[in-house]
């Protein structure tokens, strides 16, 4: 979790103070240095001005055999070409409207689920398979996203039967379709895929940059972005589909898990997160902005007129997690994962028009003439809201939730702001650790120094906590992060002192409802581990070097890779504190974790191992070939 956020807008940070907890207790910092410096450095201190993208060389698109699931380094600016207006578009969704039927996924029941819109009444609830996330239509049949399989499941909306459920990528997120294909996101292995809906055959995948997430379609065009950066990619997909381009629409942007086109197809806009001004780097803005960033598509380029900020709208948003446009393209409704509501914003005044109170975690929002549908994930309800009122005129059951009511409890309230016992209503768990991984980024607000944000899947068993390694109790840690990070009340009621050594499980019924969803986190299927074959070649060879103890592991022994105590960094280049000890972080889950060290100084395993460090550096002891087997082995723990 990171840090702390006091700020209502991007444009107004320079002027708004914020709390600072580094040093114990929260206080006061005024930022007027700060923006000094942006000032003479960039001219302006309201937001960073657009890059000209420099040409990129792209990898060729990958025909389907034989494709190991790899990661490929890429760069992310490319200049775009004009295109053709962008009209009858469809962006990936986590809700589809068929004629009257609405299609729901349910992501912890592994299922989705058709609403007859006319009856307001649930048809049928479909297993489709693991972690569904987004689904798409071609006419009746509909193409889901299966995070934990690897896979998308073909169902045909008719008969309510699974026809297919076929391997892709590793972890697949968003899908659209036109009449002939499917394109499916596919976050862990850095790909788009590109699925026949006839044959279901996976016929290519396209080498894109890190995490991509949310997609649209319109016409041969295809548009892309990622969770964990401000990037739009563009593709044509009339034939053999190719990335023709991209480039930075918001620099610090993340969670950018939709993106949606005007009915014109001048513009498009992405619901998403900001962590900062990043005119020089994260670590000088300790913030959040949640926005909806604005693509000028007739330029080419990034508007920032058109931007909105919305917590200058509502102090309380968090987690803009989708959006929908009217019919008319004047008003944008955008769901709150984190807030349990839906904004509706009139985009040529730029100002909130409502705010509507929906279910717990709504992940997507369909708009249909006046009507509009909420998907509540953590409720599994469908809110049905009349557009023309504003008002709310049915909640309708989709899903019965499978988790353990203890479970459920932790899972609302790590992907809620807006109980004040959480935070300040601006920051979620959720914000920082997307689907209990992490947001990439290091982050100064903490007391003991920078902290690059931890991975949290599979964290619970691995003791001590923190990066210093100075609490025992995962409950200490989540109740320190909430008061001095998420600046919530906390959720233990009386005192509260995590440097005590005071059992603090079973103070709090929620804190221990927290604790149990955040130890329930699993590891990420691994993109570097090839199907039915395990490790590479490479990997092999790099397991040998690893396990030989020849180049001084011994801290990081199988089958934990940590050994869970804590060491002093003080010889380390790396090391940017005078601090005692860090505790040795488990290698598992390498591939998603990066940057690396404490304090995010490193950015990839390479660096790490080659670089002046009398701790880390083999440089000296390995040939560039042991080197590259040594991090495929990392890379696929």
């Amino acid at each position: 979790m990171s840090s702390v956020s006091r700020s209502r807008s991007q444009d107004e940070a320079c002027l708004v103070p914020t709390h600072d907890t580094r040093f114990g207790q929260p206080f006061e910092r005024v930022r007027w240095t700060v923006c000094a410096l942006c000032l003479l450095l960039l001219g302006a201190c309201v937001g960073e001005a657009f890059p000209t993208p420099t040409a990129t060389t792209y990898p060729p698109t990958v025909p389907v055999t034989p494709v190991p699931l790899l990661l490929t380094p890429i760069a992310t600016q490319a200049p775009l070409p004009a295109l053709p207006p962008l009209v009858n578009s469809r962006s990936s969704k986590a809700l589809a409207l068929v004629n009257e039927t609405l299609v729901t996924v349910n992501p912890d029941s592994d299922s989705i689920t058709l609403v007859d819109t006319h009856a307001l009444r649930v048809v049928s609830e479909i297993p489709v398979g693991g972690g569904p996330r987004m689904v798409a239509t071609r006419d009746r049949l509909a193409v889901v996203t299966l995070w934990t399989e690897n896979a998308v499941a073909l169902v045909d909306l008719d008969s309510g039967q699974v026809r297919r459920v076929e391997q892709v990528c590793a972890l697949p997120y968003g899908v659209v379709t036109d009449s002939r294909r499917a394109y499916v996101s596919c976050f862990g292995s850095d790909q788009i895929a590109v699925v026949d809906l006839d044959t279901t055959d996976v016929l290519y995948r396209v080498t894109v940059p890190d995490a991509p997430s949310g997609l649209a379609i319109s016409g041969t065009w295809l548009l892309v972005t990622y969770t964990y950066t401000g990037t739009l990619s563009v593709l044509n997909v009339e034939r053999t589909p190719f990335v023709v381009g991209s480039v930075t629409v918001d620099t610090d942007g993340e969670l950018s898990r939709t993106i949606l086109i005007t009915p014109d197809g001048a513009r498009a806009y992405i619901p998403q997160t900001r962590t900062g001004l990043a005119l020089i780097s994260t670590q000088y803005m300790q913030d959040w902005f949640p926005v909806v960033s604005a693509f000028d598509l007739t330029r080419m380029s990034g508007d920032r007129s058109a931007r909105l900020t919305l917590s200058t709208l509502d102090h309380d948003a968090n987690m803009p997690s989708d959006g929908a446009l009217s019919a008319d393209g004047n008003l944008m409704y955008v769901a709150l994962g984190g807030s349990d509501a839906v904004m509706a914003i009139d985009l040529a005044t730029r100002q909130l028009v409502t705010r509507i109170a929906v279910g717990a975690n709504p992940i997507g929002v369909w708009a249909a003439g006046e009507t509009l549908y909420v998907l509540n994930a953590l409720d599994g309800t469908v809110t049905v809201i009349d557009a023309e009122t504003n008002s709310v005129t049915a909640v309708i059951p989709v899903t019965t939730i499978p988790l353990g009511a203890e479970l459920l409890r932790g899972k609302v309230l790590f992907h809620r702001a807006s109980a004040p016992t959480m935070s300040d209503g601006v920051i979620s768990c959720a914000t920082c650790h997307f689907e209990g991984g992490a947001d990439g980024r290091t982050w100064i607000n903490f007391r003991s120094g920078p902290r690059n944000t931890a991975v949290l899947n599979g964290a619970a068993e691995l003791p001590p906590y923190n990066w210093a390694g100075d609490m025992t109790e995962l409950h200490d840690t989540i109740e320190d992060q909430i008061r001095y990070v998420m600046l919530g009340d906390g959720l233990i009621t009386g005192d509260f002192d995590a440097t005590v050594s005071t059992i603090d499980a079973g103070r709090s019924a929620d804190l221990d409802a927290l604790v149990a969803y955040v130890a329930s986190l699993e590891a990420w299927p691994n993109p570097n581990r090839l199907p039915d074959r395990g490790l590479s070649e490479s990997a092999r060879r790099g397991m040998e070097l690893f396990m030989s103890g020849t180049i001084g592991c011994g801290c990081h022994a199988p089958p934990q890779y940590t050994d869970l105590q804590a060491h002093n960094l003080a010889g380390s280049v790396f090391s940017l504190e005078i601090a005692p000890a860090f505790d040795t972080p488990t290698l598992r889950g390498l591939w998603a974790s990066a940057p690396y060290m404490h304090d995010g100084v490193v950015q990839s395993l390479p660096e790490l191992l080659t670089r002046t460090d009398p701790i880390h550096s083999v440089a000296d002891v390995l040939t560039p070939e042991q080197l590259a087997d040594l991090v495929a082995f990392l890379l696929s723990l």
